[in-house]
């Protein structure tokens, strides 16, 4: 699956909470297509790495049958005292998408 300009980063600018953020963009078959980033369970044997599982969901209606870029977007806020992620994979279909640093803005 084609894909681009993904990044990721945690923000820790004040005020609390400490956020996270992932961004990308897929190619989906058209502009119907919604590309959904799901938090993956059970997650890995480390905490510092976060995966993810890309799903493509198609909406209702008719959709012109033309190559789309489809943002693709994954938000979480941190609990007090979790560790931070250092590192991100996307999964599709059980195949590795994108793995990635995590940037840390503060």
């Amino acid at each position: 699956m084609k894909n681009k300009n993904w990044y990721a980063w945690n923000n820790l600018m004040p005020p609390k909470p400490d956020t996270f953020h992932l961004i990308g963009a897929v190619l989906v078959p058209n502009p119907g297509v919604e590309a959904v980033l799901i938090y993956r369970e059970p997650q890995g044997v480390n905490p510092a790495i976060l995966i993810l599982d890309l799903h493509l969901v198609q909406k209702p209606g008719i959709w012109p049958q033309v190559m789309s870029w489809a943002d693709v977007r994954y938000d979480k806020v941190y609990c007090p005292d979790e560790a931070l992620y250092s590192q991100v994979e996307v999964y599709e279909a059980g195949n590795l998408l994108v793995r990635l640093d995590v940037d840390t803005v503060s």
